[in-house]
């Protein structure tokens, strides 16, 4: 520890005694609620601007400041949170000339809450440790819903003495934190999750439309599964939508999950473990893209596989894409 109170960690690496300052890059429906947590919760807030500017403003018009640039946004806080697509974007924003990379500085904590590619996360770590900086792989499960209520769930790969530091600002916006091991295994078991969830969402696809085509009352058909094996978390976030036309509940783009599928099956081929399952799914998902309902939440997942089977549209299927 010196004089500042600043203490090393097990790597050499100087760690900041806390962090109170924090930059956001990434702000989507993810990002932005993140970062309006981190600000209401008394944490100083810079963020990046991207293509939108709504979601900047209104953190601005609470207390954020904007910064032009990453590496600008870096040099001025403890820690930097990247929240953006998968992993060219992450890519991008940390290695591009004038990004986060280029702002790194000595007790810098970096944490990636992309859904990215494993391999990412040893290739960030070891180039923000030669200026002296950390970094963490934590994306976050639940939906921009949660995020917005502060109570998402957050998956870390890194150093534990690292985290120890964050989990201030992660209480800002999680209702857990998990810490699955070394550099690469939150950005894994996200994938994994990832398929769980998407293959779920597949399959309910598949059997509502066969149910459908068999003329059950829809209504009925899952009230009988709510009170089974057939139940989950994303039954409820995507089964409103067909019954409904609610497609809130699970805000994620079909081109995305069909983008997850394939890192996943990346990443079950790199451990010598099957992915059968895995590739039907990941082509349900590119199925659905190539119908044109890529840019869709995943519910309309119905609406992909009622096009296929020559089924009227879902209730929902007139809404706007998103």
């Amino acid at each position: 520890m010196n004089a500042k109170g600043d203490m090393a960690n097990s790597k050499g690496i100087r760690l900041p005694a806390r962090v109170e300052r924090v930059g956001m890059i990434g702000l989507g429906l993810m990002g932005s609620a993140i970062a309006g947590q981190v600000l209401r919760k008394g944490f100083e807030l810079s963020v990046l601007g991207h293509r939108s500017r709504e979601a900047l403003e209104a953190l601005v018009s609470q207390g954020a400041k904007e910064v032009t640039s990453a590496a600008g946004l870096a040099r001025n806080v403890d820690a930097v949170i990247i929240c953006v697509t998968g992993t060219p974007q992450v890519r991008d924003v940390v290695f591009k000339e004038n990004g986060v990379l280029a702002g790194a500085h000595e007790g810098l904590i970096v944490v990636d809450s992309t859904t990215a590619d494993p391999e990412f996360a040893d290739e960030a770590a070891s180039a923000f440790a030669a200026q002296g900086a950390a970094f963490l792989d934590a994306p976050v499960n639940r939906t921009p819903k949660e995020a917005r209520e502060g109570r998402l769930n957050v998956l870390v790969g890194g150093d534990a003495e690292v985290l120890d530091l964050l989990r201030p600002v992660m209480a800002a916006y999680a209702e857990t934190v998990h810490h699955l091991g070394a550099h690469g295994s939150g950005y894994r078991a996200k994938l994994i999750h990832n398929f769980i969830a998407q293959a779920n969402g597949a399959i309910l696809a598949e059997a509502f439309g066969t149910a459908a085509k068999a003329k059950l009352d829809l209504h009925e058909f899952a009230a009988v599964c709510r009170l089974s094996g057939a139940h989950s978390k994303t039954f409820d976030r995507i089964v409103p939508y067909l019954l409904e036309g609610d497609d809130s509940g699970q805000q994620f783009a079909i081109r995305n999950a069909a983008k997850d599928m394939r890192s996943y099956a990346q990443l079950a081929s790199a451990q010598s473990s099957t992915a059968i399952i895995a590739e039907a799914v990941r082509q349900i998902y590119v199925l659905a893209t190539n119908l044109g309902h890529g840019d869709k939440y995943v519910p309309h997942m119905f609406d992909a596989l009622a096009q296929l089977n020559g089924l009227p549209p879902t209730r929902g299927e007139s809404n706007d894409t998103h």
